[in-house]
């Protein structure tokens, strides 16, 4: 079936041959080469497609975001502003393996779209759900893959702002993880980079000066270090942090029996600190930090094998 993009229509007989919805007469292509399968997403700014791309002969799959029409002529204009920067910010960060290719962006009708890069796998959130906790070795992973990904996106001046288990893709392909969903991410612009904004993002995974509308390169490495605590517990983040101690409980929620190595807990303190100064003063330095980690981890093994 192809779902029509009309959001009023709610269309179930369009086949997979069909170029007009049968029930409102909508065209269902877009710019005569990408189909529609099914939804996957709604949120406040519009709908998410899984799509294919007919105009070439292995139909290669794709994800198109619409942006929808809002009875606010301020909220649209807002819309309008943060999808089209989405698509900029896509763009310009084509150049990295585990970030969505952007591949266009385009009005028709009364709409926009977004396309970009399909990725075959599950986010980190339905891994958890599905399998249970991480444990230490794939906790590592996660920091050592998304600090390289967060490191080139911050020397592109922007901040991702939602990095949660949700926005962390694993391929289904080899594995390795994927940072999917800029649309609330921040360019730097030159000047204050902690002058008050707009409060984005997920408020479990949140900073507490993003919270405060304010944001930093170390404001990602805060929500990292939340997401770790949740792949570790598989439980809210709100749960194991009291706010008027300022203190986060994750470790006395840890599986029975499952114990962490000190190293890893160290990394994990540090990243959740609340003055900014104490974590690591951007995502290049913890990469460092964790390869000089997995150096000592190499020889504590190799220590173990020779005995």
């Amino acid at each position: 079936m192809t779902p029509c993009l009309l959001p009023s229509c709610s269309a179930s007989t369009n086949s997979e041959v069909d170029l007009f919805c049968r029930t409102c007469g909508q065209p269902l292509l877009l710019q005569n080469r990408y189909r529609p399968l099914c939804s996957i997403g709604e949120g406040g700014f519009g709908r998410t497609f899984l799509a294919e791309d007919i105009s070439q002969v292995d139909r290669p799959k794709c994800v198109i975001k619409q942006l929808s029409e809002r009875a606010d002529t301020a909220g649209n204009e807002q819309a309008q502003r943060m999808f089209y920067q989405e698509a900029m910010r896509l763009q310009q960060l084509n150049e990295h393996p585990q970030i969505p290719k952007f591949l266009t962006h385009f009005e028709q009708g009364d709409y926009q779209y977004l396309v970009q890069q399909y990725i075959d796998g599950w986010n980190l959130k339905s891994e958890v759900d599905s399998d249970g906790p991480f444990d230490e070795d794939k906790i590592w992973q996660v920091l050592a893959e998304i600090s390289g990904i967060l490191r080139f996106v911050h020397e592109q001046r922007i901040i991702h702002r939602d990095i949660k288990p949700c926005n962390i893709m694993r391929s289904r392909d080899g594995g390795h993880l994927v940072l999917i969903d800029f649309g609330v991410a921040k360019l730097l612009k030159q000047g204050n980079p902690k002058r008050p904004g707009t409060l984005v993002g997920s408020p479990e995974y949140m900073a507490p000066e993003q919270a405060q509308g304010k944001v930093v390169d170390s404001s990602d490495l805060y929500s990292l270090g939340v997401t770790c605590v949740f792949l570790l517990t598989g439980r809210s983040p709100l749960e194991l942090y009291s706010p008027a101690n300022d203190f986060w409980y994750w470790r006395d929620a840890l599986p029975e029996g499952r114990h962490l190595s000190d190293r890893l807990g160290a990394v994990l303190d540090r990243l959740l600190q609340t003055p900014i100064a104490n974590r690591f003063p951007s995502a290049k330095a913890l990469s460092f930090h964790l390869l000089a980690c997995q150096s000592v981890r190499q020889l504590s093994d190799l220590s173990k094998q020779a005995d």
